[in-house]
């Protein structure tokens, strides 16, 4: 990414959830921008251009599903889906909806580091 710093926003609700991901995103390089809502999300999005979103599916002020493609319409981000939802079902939902993976809630932190280096490889990290 020639040194730039690369844009994260997460939208969940769940301010332990969130924190978990912001540690892990911010030890991956990322500067994260943080959304309660599904609807300061899509506005930070709008604002920072992200390279990567994390979208809960279940958020209080809309369902992240149908939140999912009205994102995908204003970003070229890297969608992650995680949620709580059963996954098999959900997963084909929020893929089919124009997330690019599904994470199930609990997650590991160091399966999330490690999916994300596999996307987002880091510099002079061989």
């Amino acid at each position: 990414m020639n040194g730039q710093r690369r844009e994260a926003v997460v939208i969940e609700d769940d301010a332990d959830i969130r924190q978990l991901l912001v540690i892990v995103l911010s030890s991956r390089g990322f500067s994260v921008h943080e959304a309660v809502t599904g609807a300061e999300g899509r506005r930070l999005v709008e604002e920072t251009d992200p390279q990567l979103i994390t979208l809960d599916l279940n958020l209080p002020d809309m369902d992240g599903l149908s939140l999912c493609p009205v994102l995908r319409a204003q970003s070229h981000a890297h969608i992650l889906t995680i949620s709580a939802r059963p996954p098999q079902l959900t997963a084909e939902q929020c893929l089919a909806a124009g997330s690019d993976h599904f994470m199930g809630k609990p997650f590991s932190p160091r399966v999330l580091g490690a999916y994300l280096d596999e996307v987002f490889p880091r510099e002079g990290v061989a």
